[in-house]
């Protein structure tokens, strides 16, 4: 029998020479060019801190798109940040708490804008007490014209509405993706229209916590649309009055165990957990939030992570 190659062998020398080949044949840097800028990026173009100075940097491009030099003076117009800004250096104050801004620098007509969103280290508490009234806290994802802060029996609290158009339902992230070994707690309340009720919870390691009202429950899960490690249980609960709810995700090296807690605001928090799942292929960090599914208004309160 004639000797031959396995075309798999032939396959892996070919994709071998190729690698070597480019590595070989890899183009110089381009040149910076000399032309005036035309267009600016500003780069990151987003930055999460929790208190560290930001550095941005300015990249100007020429009308044949290629990088330049020529920019000229750069003017820095920070909004909604509150700290020092110099030669494009952001150092938050760590006494103004989580908050988040833009920063633009301007050059003639150019203009490029990056967004940072300042969040310390826990413990975090939030009473909205302080926030303007149809606003929410600006560091947060995915509330914004779904979620407002509006006045209730005498004091502030956030509130998500029916919609206008889209979806009732909503996941708002609080900080950082990745976040773990925290807990999270709020006060929150349902309220009824005719037949529809709303589900309302917290989410923890990209667990949610739901207290579903249609069906009287309350569920832990991972993912609605594939609810393979859901824990779900009776849980009757009243509308128009407030309860406190509690959740904790435990990571261990083969699963987690989930833990949530429900009780009316008015009454002593309970020893034991209302509802404890056990995941076998466990989200090891995930950030803090809240969820609502709102075919009525929900309510929230006093919300804590430490």
């Amino acid at each position: 029998m004639k000797n031959f190659i396995p075309l798999y062998v032939i396959l892996m020398v070919c994709i071998l020479a190729a690698g070597c080949a480019t590595k070989e044949m890899a183009p110089e840097p381009m040149e910076m060019s000399t032309a005036p800028a035309v267009s600016l990026l500003l780069t990151p173009a987003e930055t999460l801190t929790s208190g560290e100075p930001v550095e941005l940097q300015v990249i100007g491009f020429d009308a044949d798109g290629k990088r330049t030099s020529a920019i000229g003076a750069i003017e820095w117009v920070p909004a909604g940040l509150t700290g020092a800004f110099e030669d494009g250096t952001f150092t938050p104050d760590k006494s103004a708490g989580a908050h988040a801004g833009t920063v633009t620098a301007q050059s003639g007509d150019m203009k490029a804008t990056a967004r940072v969103r300042v969040i310390p280290s826990l413990p975090w508490t939030e009473d909205f007490e302080t926030l303007e009234l149809e606003k929410i806290p600006t560091h947060w994802i995915g509330a914004t014209g779904k979620f407002f802060v509006r006045e209730k029996d005498g004091g502030k609290v956030l509130v998500k509405t029916p919609v206008q158009r889209g979806l009732n339902r909503s996941n708002v992230y609080l900080g950082p993706s990745t976040m773990k070994n925290y807990q999270i707690q709020v006060d929150l309340m349902g309220t009824k229209n005719k037949r529809r009720l709303p589900d309302l919870g917290l989410i923890a390691n990209r667990y949610t916590l739901d207290m579903q009202g249609r069906h009287q429950r309350l569920q832990i899960r991972s993912w609605a649309s594939d609810l393979r490690m859901a824990k779900t249980i009776d849980f009757a609960w009243e509308v128009d009055v407030w309860y406190t709810m509690k959740m904790a995700v435990e990571v261990m090296e083969d699963k987690a165990v989930i833990r949530g807690k429900v009780w009316r605001t008015a009454e002593p928090e309970p020893d034991e957990w209302t509802i404890t799942a056990e995941d076998p292929l466990p989200n090891r960090e995930g950030s803090p939030g809240i969820y609502g599914y709102s075919a009525t208004e929900i309510y929230y309160d006093n919300l804590k992570v430490w």
